[in-house]
């Protein structure tokens, strides 16, 4: 489960600095799909980067699984990433001369650390996540 408690996250504009995301609060159950939405511009890629650990919030708690995130260093937020987060992005940088699967192969390899020895599980994790699409 993902639980933002409190987030609140400003950047620097000129002499002072914008709300992006104020005082929010959610929790994200496993198995659930959670919907966020809003205006351009109303900080809903701002909250999701902070759940996903990628921006530190200026305030409030992120727990993934009950672990609080904001404390984390740079490596422990990529291993919670790694290991815990589904990140899709808006714009996915696909490589144009690579088949579905090739794409799924290449990003399963990339999240187990370039290993030789996890390629195999690289391909068959992306064949069956292309198999659970087909059903």
């Amino acid at each position: 489960m993902i639980r933002l408690n409190n987030i609140t996250l400003t950047f620097p504009d000129g002499d002072s600095r914008v709300t992006a995301v104020d005082h929010v609060t959610l929790a994200a159950h496993p198995g659930t799909v959670t919907g966020i939405t809003g205006p351009s511009g109303s900080g809903k890629s701002s909250l999701l980067a902070v759940a996903a650990t990628l921006i530190r919030p200026d305030s409030g708690q992120v727990l993934i699984d009950d672990i609080n995130t904001t404390g984390l260093t740079a490596g422990e937020a990529t291993k919670m990433r790694r290991d815990k987060i589904g990140i899709v992005f808006q714009q996915s940088n696909l490589v144009p001369s690579l088949t579905a699967l090739e794409q799924l192969s290449v990003m399963n390899e990339l999240g187990a650390r370039h290993s030789r020895r996890n390629r195999r599980a690289a391909a068959e994790r992306a064949g069956a996540l292309l198999a659970s699409i087909h059903r």
